[in-house]
């Protein structure tokens, strides 16, 4: 996995609030909150996902393990209650449980009139990878300035910009180690 750059501040927010992560389909938000969760949390993490019907019932029945530290609620935007559910559970279990909204949509976290989510999450946005992301995963301690200049740089990270520049920082095209599964990745 990725080291990427909204690691620490996630998990330094989640000590206080909720954390919410948007941003475009296949960029890894779902990925990068589930390798948190194993590691900072150890295992004691709970996954749901609202297009799961088995997830979308333990959700509606807010019931869940005292051992799960922390609780990912991915694509719950979709439910149409969703605010509500989330400023609930959260305000009654504040302190119990850590959690994580992530959804590949706009999460539209302001409401018109009534209660508000407001003061009780850090809001994230994940970004494709990012040129320091892929060249620091492919050549160990690279710096971003070196990899655009070309100086002193290893033709794998000449390669690496190459592969960046042609099929964008979704991770699965970057993690493409030819170029038939990046191309597919991009294809229409």
């Amino acid at each position: 996995m990725l080291s990427r750059y909204l690691e620490k501040p996630i998990l330094d927010d989640l000590a206080e609030k909720m954390v919410f992560l948007g941003g475009p389909r296949q960029v890894g938000k779902t990925t990068l909150v589930k390798t948190l969760g194993q590691g900072r949390f150890k295992g004691n993490v709970k996954y749901l996902n609202w297009d799961a019907r088995e997830d979308k019932k333990r959700i509606l029945a807010g019931t869940f393990a005292a051992d799960e530290a922390l609780i990912i609620f991915d694509e719950i935007h979709k439910y149409r209650h969703w605010k509500t559910f989330i400023k609930g559970f959260f305000d009654k279990n504040r302190g119990q449980y850590r959690i994580i909204v992530t959804g590949s949509s706009r999460l539209d976290v302001y409401r018109k009139g009534g209660d508000s989510l407001l003061g009780r999450y850090h809001h994230y946005r994940l970004h494709p990878l990012s040129l320091h992301e892929v060249v620091s995963k492919s050549v160990p301690h690279a710096h971003v300035g070196r990899a655009l200049g070309f100086q002193d740089s290893t033709r794998e990270t000449r390669d690496t910009l190459d592969r960046l520049l042609k099929f964008g920082g979704f991770p699965e095209s970057c993690d493409s180690s030819g170029t038939s599964k990046g191309e597919r990745s991009i294809s229409c």
